[in-house]
């Protein structure tokens, strides 16, 4: 078997690992589609957005999108390559004939798989439920941004799994990270009503311009939301996580570094 159909048996074996982990689905999937719920229930109306009055349901369905390709790709990898590396799973996998690389790839396979799904199902939900106009810029922004939000969030994931040495840190970190990045990043409480200066600490950190990109594109007509400085950060901050992980990945459990 060469290493393409390794990769790919290794991506359903982790699929499928995914879909048996109740904590981790519904972590995952299930909160996501709870907070677009809980968040539109909680905000009607309209606010002033990109100098629009932008409806809440418009801006928070992109946000929770946003937000999504984090959990997954950032917090759910890091999650994942930890317990396996702490486990012993990686270190037995380097002595086994097959290529130490397919296991990672499998793993970003999955989460790929898990991000492009639960992101169609967040956007019909905005759209079926909550009368989210979706134009093909919209579609076009959407794809854009979903591929370099969880390339950028897959890279940093890996490159955590070097300071998040346990499995207790990395289930810790990973979440705690992403949500604070949501509340300073507007995800969860509109921009607009949020003070200045935590919205220009926002700017450094990739959330902040991967949400503010796919709200673009979802509440500017015929926009694709799609703007240089918002991928120049996400691929900035991508290279730089994928930089760190290639220098600092470990696939010994951290007792014997």
């Amino acid at each position: 078997m060469n290493d393409a159909a390794l990769t790919v048996a290794q991506a359903r074996h982790a699929l499928k690992g995914f879909l048996r982990e109740p904590r981790a689905f519904i972590f995952t999937v299930v909160m996501p589609l709870f907070l677009l719920v809980i968040l539109n229930g909680i905000f009607r109306g309209k606010s002033s957005f990109f100098r629009l009055p932008v409806p809440f349901a418009v801006y928070y369905t992109p946000a929770i999108i946003s937000y999504q390709i984090m959990l997954a790709g950032y917090s759910s990898l890091l999650i994942t390559v930890t317990t396996e590396r702490e486990r012993g799973m990686l270190k037995r996998l380097r002595g086994t004939p097959m290529p130490s690389c397919v296991f990672l790839a499998g793993e970003i396979i999955r989460t790929v798989v898990v991000v492009a799904v639960t992101v169609v199902v967040l956007a019909a939900v905005g759209a079926g439920v909550y009368h989210v106009h979706i134009q093909a810029g919209t579609v076009a922004g959407l794809a854009v941004y979903t591929v370099a939000g969880t390339a950028c969030m897959c890279a940093l994931g890996l490159a955590s799994t070097r300071v998040c040495v346990t499995t207790d840190a990395a289930s810790a970190a990973g979440p705690f990270i992403t949500l604070i990045l949501g509340f300073i990043s507007g995800v969860f409480i509109p921009a607009p009503v949020m003070p200045a200066w935590l919205l220009d600490v926002s700017k450094v950190f990739p959330l902040e311009h991967l949400a503010r990109g796919l709200q673009r594109a979802f509440a500017v007509p015929g926009s694709t939301g799609i703007t240089v400085t918002d991928l120049a950060v996400l691929v900035a901050w991508g290279a730089a996580g994928l930089a760190a992980a290639l220098a600092s990945f470990r696939w010994e459990p951290h007792d014997n570094w």
